[in-house]
Order: structure tokens, then C-alpha cells, then sequence
């Protein structure tokens, strides 16, 4: 395959004879390295190379001018905004947020060579049509916002001159500044032949500055194209190519160069559609160690184009181990590293700090950062000990004292006490004291990767001195956050490698001019390739197409050349395409597949394919423990001590379950409760009535009662919520409704209690009443067996014993009622049944007045107009008997002696429930 640049070089022999007058100008530099690398292949002697400029460099070489960084322009920018008079100002931070698109919108104006002060004049007197009203009334915001529009062009000069002052400009004003310029550079550098190679879609800048080189028979210009496209008056791949051909002077005496017949060569297409990115990273690993196993040396033609160049990371981790040789020429992006998540997270801690303190939950995530590990060892911290600390305590504020309290290092107390709203000076003289400390460690311990992130960071933070010092718009920390990510936006950590040897992975720009005999293409979705609509810029669609300016339909058809001229010399061409739905990432296959599929001469060449991970289960053993002899005897010792019954109810559930948190004793993992959880919850409610009811025990209850206990639940309440949630922290958000929702749940409850007492006599016997019975006669078990529980309630109503087991969550009466007493030990939808079948079982031993029989049931707060739902058992007619008698419990006790047996049986392992 001879490609682009190859016949370039064929078909203009000049560089060979007068090397030193030759000027190769491209549209990447990433081509200039390519066409470098193919002269030294072709030159048999040593002479020196013709100079290979970008279309940037060339341009910024006529005008005299230097392209400003994009964080300078937007200062100067500012400054000429805030210059302006007559209208309120945005503050830097605010401004940032749209100043970017104006800077666009001046690139734009000033590349496609429009008439400023006509193009502000119409954009302002368009504003002031729009807001126009027959009664001539406006508002104060109208008034700014007219005024702001009229006020552009000020701006746009201001802006300009400001810049031109220091010799630098933004890329719009480089390109109208050369092109005044480029005839006195013509005739400065009279003795040069330009070679323009490989360009399509041309601002009017551009194409202004190469048709004047042209039109003096100083240059040659060469096409990468086909007629496949150029010949078709539809197709938008030659729609740009076409506008030349048919209106510069010098294309309609010469032929096009560099266009030919590509596509009548044989190819093969294999279009696959995955779900997922991941899907697309994964497949393409595989798919290049295929093409490796068959061929070594493919790859050195092979090249991975990514449509969605955040798919690089794992495209990265996909790649199969036995590749050798790999140039990815995007860079490694610093935001995505570990260090800038670092970074990240302090400046929401010094962002976020306030008089109260800094937000636990920002300070454990800081701990857990990798890169502050080695720093954290140095000093003898470990760290896991008291983020434990700190979850148990549940403090959703840290203050210096609370550092202090908690034991942290001296060092790191003192990084982390800065006072509420710090200055950005200190906060960046404290991070790049982090930085300095941390590159020493990681130096010593030979970590060189590292260091080489911790250097990047040492350079983005020393600039964000440098400007801060310089320029006052940056007075505060969300300020120099967005100044910081935007430095961290333009940064990337360079792979190292053989640039020209390997697989290479590109973006779709950089791929022009360069060809390859088998391409890759990712994420070939709608809204990816190509981009789609997208309106960032302040300047109407109608506007645009007055003054000629680009709209989204030229930019797609910039996507739709590159990605044909990418397939047009390759011979096996891979394309992926994300299946799944994605609003962000594109939604559907790409127009282009469409159009590849019904293209009359490469549709035969396609492949279609669907592909997905495999998803189906290994087949394993399932996942059980066997009872040995030393688990049986230490479950023996947890017997005598005794079960619960809300650990038997778990047994009941899940036996896996049950051997890991009551057996091993593992517990959930601590998590740091933002807004109180379900069980806090439920803990508060729990300890406010006890303290209610409890100077009531063994009194029939009176009005004056729950009168007390209404005045009294002022008080109990919110320092109960203090005791398990708060601690110490203020009361706000999400944690302030449950405190209201707890206050009506028991403001609904003491009425209801003041109802029933109208009619029925409830006396009081227990509160929270700890109970313990031993269970005796076990099949196949010898050792004592207790069953232990704490009944919330015990009282008399008229007479009649009841148990009452509070729930701040759903309980339905369908949950307390069974048919059959091996429900209890085989559903677990009965567990609220089986556990006051256990308090009703655990009262038969310990009763405070004499009952034949009683009733056992709960108080659901969720469902507070059903009252209390009593245990029921199914009898004839299907009717509820709510009474429970000894023989009940008679019943009930074989089902508590049925299931220990089990749990102690050493045939029966613990093994998780059968999926039904």
C-alpha cells in the first residue's frame, strides 16, 4: 500500500533538489512526524530536510504574533470585559462560566474573516428587535442584557489590542493578522516552495492565505481524497473539496493532486455492535490479539482510532499482554488520574470549611486517597483506626480540635487547620508544600511514575501562583478550583515509546494524512462520530448562516471526509458501535454505518455482527460451611449464652447469613450516616418511649398521663435523636424531617393511646423488658440452649395480657398471621410472626400475673391507622384465633427445639436459601 504522504513525495520531487527551500505544511504536527520519518527513509545522502511546518505554526509565522495560553486569554479577556461601562459586572468565577464561548465566538469571527463592526452591529440590533415591545416597557435585566450585546464589539477590540500590544493573540486574530501579513511574507521569503498536503475543510483564513501562495506559482497543494465521495454531489465527505474545485482560480487550470480511486480496491468491513464501552474496550483487546496471533508485523500497519477518546483507560487495560509495541499519541489525561481526585477532594475540604468545621465524609475520603498512603506511613499514621473512630461516632463536622482528639499527626493537623474560607495564596502555598513533601517520599522509594504525576501537579500549581499573583479576579477558592481544572483540562502525562513503530492510538483528528492497511474504529455511535448538534456559542444559527459562518451541518461534514478518507486506502477495516441506549454518549449507530451499509460498492464488503460478555454463571459449588467438630462447640458456647430471636428469624432466612454475623461475629461494614439511617431511626423512637413509659410501670394509665408524656416528649425526643444520631452537630436538612416525622409518628401514637384509654383499661407492667428461658429436650443436642429477647411492651388491656413489639418500619397483617406451624421456621415473609412467638414463648416463664392465655403482636409506625396487629392463627371458616394459649405455645416450642436441631445437626451445613 503506498500511502498519502508516500505519493506526496513521489509526485513532488523538489525536496530532493533544493531541500533547504522546500516547506511541507500539514494539518497535525502528528503528520509532520510521519512525512519526517518517510525522507529520512527516502534520502540515500545526507542533505538537510525540508521543514515541515503545521497549519497553525505556518500561520502564527506570517503573522508576527504568538498564540496566548487559553487561562491568559480568558484573564485579558476579563479585563476587557470589566473595562466596559454601563452595566453590572460578573465576577470572575461567573464570567468563567460563559467567557470560554465567547472566546470561540471571537475565534470564530476572526478566522472566517467577517466584518466586525458590521457582525456586532447587526448581533446588537438583532437583541434589541428581540426584546422589543409595541408599549416600549423593559426591565432592569432586559436593560443589561441589550447593553451587554452592544457592548461586544468594545470588547472584542479592547481584547485585541491588548493582546497584539504583548505580541500575542488568540488563534482567530493570529489568522486575520496573517493573512494582512501574507504578502509581505511572500516577498520576504521569495525563494520557497510551499507544499500544502492533505487539507479539506478550510476556514476562510486559510484558504485566503494558500490561495495567495498559489495564485504566485509558489506552492503545490495535494488532495487526500476519492472520487468514490468527490464524484458524488450528495456525499458530505467531498462537500468541502467540491466548494474548492468548483470556485479557486488556480484549481480550474491545474488537476487535483492526490485524488484517486481508493475504494474499487478489495476490502473487508466488519461492523460490530457491543453493548457498553467497556464491551468496546474488551472486544478490541481480543480483536488485536487475533490479528497478533496471525501476523506479528500487521500491527506496525494497524491503527485504533478512538471516536470517544475517554475510552483510552480501558482500552489500556484490555490490551493483550503479548503486544510489544504500542504509541498512543492523545497522552494519559491528568484528570483522570489518582492525584487529581486528590486534589479534587481538597478543594472541596478548604472550600466546604466553615466555622463548624470540615465534613467527615470529605476527610475519610481524603484518608483513603493511594497517593497520601506513603506519606501516612512516614508519619506513623494509620489511618484505618481512626476513620473507624469517626463512622462509630457518626460526627458529621471535624474541627481542629476533633484532628486533635482523633490523634492525628502534628504535621497533618497543621496542613489541615486553615481558617473558614481560606485565601487562594494560602491554599496554594499549602499544596505545593504537599507536592514537594510527597515527591520526596516517593523519590526515596524509587516510585518514578508517581513522581512523574507529582511533577505535572508541582507545574499546574506553580502557575497557579504565578497567576494569582498576577492578575486580582482570583479572591476566592471556587475561583481557583475553575482555574485549576481548567489548567488540568489542557494537561496530559506523555507515554513514552517509538512514535512511529507498533500500534497506534489516535484520536480521529490525528489520523489525518496518515493511512493504514487495517483500522479500528470505536464508539461509532450518533452523537459521537459525528459529534452532533451543539450550540456553545452565543452567536443565533440564523446569524451564522447571514455572515457565513460555520454551522453544526459543515461540522459534520468535516467528520464524515475524515472517517472516509480513514477507510479509503485501508484494506480491513473494524468498526465498533455501543448497542445500548445512551443519551450522553450517543445513542444510536452512526449515520456512517448507514451509509457504509448501503453504499453501492463497499456494502459487499461489510460483515454485520452483534456481540456481547459472556454473562451466563460458572458452574461452581455452591457456596456452603460444614459443621466441623470446633464449630459445633463453639456454636455450643453462643447456644448457652443464648439466641435471640431476631438471630434465629436470620438463620431462618439466609443460614450463610447467620454463620457469618452471629457465628464468626462479622459485622456490617460502618458507614458514616449523612442523614440517619433505618435502625437509628428505629433506636430513637425505641429509647423515647421507654423513657416515656416508664414512670408509668405497674399504674393504669390516666389522662394525665399521656399529658406528661406529650410535654415530656419535647425534651425526650431530640435528646435521644442528640444520643444516637447527633452528637454535637446541628440538626438540619434531611436529619430535621426525620426529627418531625418522629415527633408526629409519636404525637399520632400518644393520641391513639389517649383514645383507647377512654374505653379500655391499659395498665403498664413492662418496658423494654429483658427475658431469658432455656430450651430443653433438643433432638441430638445435649448442651444447654437459651433463647434470650427484650419485649418492648408489657401490658394488661381490661384485664387481658399483651405483648407489644414496636417496628418503625412496614409490617402487614398478612406478615403475623399463619395457616401452619412449619411456616414459621420455613417462610421467611413470617418472621415478624416467628419473633413475638418468641417473646409470647420467652413470658410463659416469666408471666406478671397469672393468663391462661394472651395476645402477642406489634405497633408499626408506617402504619399507624391499623392500630396494634395481633398474631393469628388460621382455624375452620378461615377464621383469626388472636389468643395465644399454652397449647400454642406447646406447638411453637417443637418448632424452636425442630430448628435448633437443624442448626446444630453437622450433616445440614450453612449454605445460602434455595433461589426460587
Amino acid at each position: 500500500m503506498i500511502t498519502f504522504l508516500e505519493s506526496v513525495l513521489e509526485d513532488y520531487d523538489g525536496w530532493r533538489k533544493t531541500p533547504e527551500q522546500c516547506i511541507f505544511v500539514l494539518p497535525s504536527k502528528r503528520a509532520g512526524s510521519f512525512l519526517k520519518n518517510l525522507l529520512v527513509q527516502k534520502t540515500e545522502d545526507t542533505s538537510f530536510a525540508p521543514r515541515i511546518l503545521s497549519i497553525e505554526s505556518f500561520v502564527e509565522e506570517i503573522s508576527g504574533l504568538q498564540y496566548a495560553s487559553t487561562i491568559r486569554l480568558m484573564f485579558d479577556l476579563y479585563a476587557a470585559y470589566s473595562a466596559e461601562e454601563g452595566f453590572k459586572k460578573d465576577s470572575f468565577y461567573e464570567f468563567s462560566r460563559w467567557g470560554q464561548m465567547l472566546l470561540q465566538d471571537f475565534n470564530e469571527i476572526d478566522r472566517y474573516l467577517v466584518n466586525a463592526t458590521e457582525f456586532f452591529d447587526y448581533l446588537g440590533s438583532l437583541q434589541e428587535i428581540r426584546h422589543w415591545t409595541p408599549e416600549g416597557t423593559s426591565t432592569p435585566m432586559i436593560d443589561k442584557q441589550v447593553k451587554f450585546w452592544k457592548s461586544l464589539f468594545p470588547i472584542y477590540t479592547r481584547f485585541r489590542d491588548r493582546l497584539e500590544q504583548e505580541g500575542l493573540g488568540y488563534q482567530g486574530q493570529i489568522y486575520r493578522k496573517a493573512t494582512a501579513k501574507v504578502g509581505a511574507y511572500l516577498q520576504k521569503h521569495d525563494s520557497f516552495h510551499y507544499v500544502f498536503a492533505g487539507f479539506n475543510a478550510l476556514n476562510k483564513s486559510e484558504e485566503y492565505i494558500i490561495r495567495e501562495i498559489l495564485n504566485q506559482q509558489k506552492a503545490d497543494i495535494f488532495w487526500d481524497a476519492d472520487s468514490h465521495y468527490l464524484e458524488n454531489p450528495v456525499h458530505d465527505a467531498g462537500y468541502f473539496l467540491r466548494t474548492h474545485f468548483a470556485s479557486w482560480d488556480y484549481l480550474k487550470t491545474s488537476a487535483p493532486k492526490g485524488v484517486g480511486s481508493f475504494f474499487n480496491a478489495a476490502k473487508t468491513i466488519q461492523i460490530t455492535g457491543l453493548p457498553k464501552n467497556i464491551a468496546q474496550a474488551k472486544y478490541t483487546g481480543a480483536l488485536i490479539e487475533d490479528l497478533l496471533e496471525k501476523d506479528q508485523d500487521t500491527l506496525d500497519k494497524t491503527a485504533l482510532i478512538l471516536g470517544d477518546e475517554t475510552l483510552l483507560n480501558p482500552i489500556l487495560h484490555s490490551l493483550p499482554e503479548s503486544l510489544t509495541g504500542v504509541n498512543i499519541t492523545m497522552g494519559y489525561p491528568l484528570k483522570d488520574s489518582s492525584l487529581a481526585h486528590l486534589f479534587s477532594v481538597l478543594f472541596q475540604i478548604f472550600g466546604d470549611k466553615v466555622q463548624k468545621g470540615i465534613p467527615t465524609k470529605k476527610i475519610l475520603v481524603l484518608f483513603s486517597n493511594p497517593f497520601l498512603q506513603e506519606w501516612f506511613l512516614n508519619l506513623g499514621f494509620v489511618h484505618s483506626a481512626v476513620t473507624g473512630r469517626m463512622v462509630r461516632e457518626n460526627k458529621p463536622y471535624l474541627s481542629d480540635k476533633d484532628f486533635e482528639y482523633y490523634g492525628l499527626p502534628m504535621e497533618l493537623r497543621r496542613f489541615l487547620s486553615l481558617q473558614p474560607y481560606p485565601d487562594p495564596g494560602t491554599i496554594i502555598s499549602r499544596f505545593i508544600a504537599l507536592l514537594e513533601n510527597l515527591q520526596t517520599l516517593y523519590l526515596n522509594s524509587q516510585d518514578l511514575v508517581s513522581v512523574e504525576f507529582l511533577r505535572h501537579f508541582h507545574l499546574l500549581f506553580n502557575q497557579l501562583s504565578e497567576l494569582h499573583q498576577t492578575y486580582p479576579f482570583i479572591t476566592d477558592t471556587p475561583s481557583l478550583f475553575m482555574l485549576y481544572e481548567q489548567l488540568l483540562e489542557e494537561d496530559t502525562l506523555d507515554f513514552e515509546g517509538k512514535p512511529l513503530e507498533g500500534l497506534q492510538i489516535m484520536g480521529m483528528l490525528e489520523s489525518r494524512c496518515l493511512d493504514f492497511e487495517t483500522v479500528i474504529l470505536t464508539s461509532v455511535n450518533e452523537g459521537v462520530l459525528p459529534a452532533g448538534k451543539s450550540n456553545n456559542s452565543f452567536i443565533p444559527f440564523e446569524v451564522k448562516r447571514e455572515f457565513d459562518l460555520p454551522t453544526y451541518k459543515e461540522k459534520d461534514a468535516v467528520y464524515t471526509y475524515h472517517f472516509y478518507r480513514l477507510l479509503q486506502r485501508a484494506k480491513k477495516i473494524y468498526i465498533c458501535y455501543n448497542t445500548e441506549p445512551d443519551v450522553l454518549n450517543g445513542g444510536e449507530p452512526s449515520r456512517f454505518i448507514h451509509q457504509l451499509r448501503n453504499d453501492s460498492v463497499l456494502s459487499e464488503s461489510i460483515r454485520n455482527n452483534l456481540a456481547a460478555p459472556e454473562s451466563g454463571i460458572a458452574p461452581s459449588a455452591s457456596e456452603s460451611v460444614q459443621k466441623s467438630p470446633s464449630l459445633l462447640a463453639h456454636l455450643a458456647q453462643k447456644a448457652s449464652k443464648g439466641f435471640s430471636p431476631t438471630s434465629l428469624s436470620r438463620y431462618i432466612q439466609d443460614p450463610l447469613e447467620f454463620y457469618r454475623k452471629n457465628v464468626l461475629g462479622i459485622r456490617d461494614t460502618l458507614e458514616l450516616e449523612e442523614t440517619i439511617a433505618a435502625n437509628t431511626f428505629g433506636n430513637v423512637i425505641h429509647e423515647t418511649l421507654e423513657i416515656l413509659y416508664r414512670p408509668s410501670l405497674g399504674h393504669i394509665l390516666k389522662p394525665f398521663h399521656l399529658d406528661q408524656m406529650k410535654k415530656h416528649a419535647i425534651e425526650v425526643l431530640p435528646e435521644a435523636f442528640e444520643k444516637h444520631y447527633l452528637k454535637g452537630s446541628k440538626l438540619r436538612g434531611k436529619n430535621l424531617l426525620a426529627l418531625r416525622v418522629m415527633e408526629k409518628y409519636l404525637d399520632l401514637f400518644l393520641e391513639l393511646e389517649a383514645e383507647r384509654i377512654v374505653s379500655q383499661e391499659v395498665c403498664i407492667l413492662g418496658v423494654e423488658k429483658e427475658l431469658i428461658r432455656e430450651l430443653t429436650d433438643i433432638p441430638g443436642f445435649s448442651g444447654p440452649v437459651n433463647i434470650k429477647g427484650t419485649v418492648d411492651r408489657i401490658e394488661t388491656v381490661d384485664g387481658e395480657l399483651r405483648i407489644v413489639d414496636y417496628k418503625t418500619g412496614r409490617v402487614d397483617p398478612s406478615n403475623l398471621r399463619i395457616a401452619d406451624w412449619g411456616t414459621l421456621s420455613e417462610d421467611p415473609g413470617k418472621s415478624k410472626a416467628f419473633q413475638v412467638l418468641c417473646y409470647a414463648w420467652l413470658l410463659q416463664e416469666h408471666m406478671p400475673i397469672p393468663a391462661s392465655e394472651f395476645r402477642a403482636g406489634v405497633f408499626s409506625f408506617k402504619r399507624i391507622g391499623s392500630g396494634f396487629q395481633w398474631f393469628g392463627l388460621k382455624t375452620a371458616h378461615n377464621r383469626q384465633d388472636e389468643m395465644i394459649t399454652p397449647e400454642m405455645l406447646n406447638q411453637f416450642q417443637g418448632v424452636l427445639k425442630s430448628l435448633v436441631a437443624e442448626l446444630f445437626n453437622p450433616e445440614i451445613p450453612f449454605a445460602p436459601p434455595e433461589k426460587t
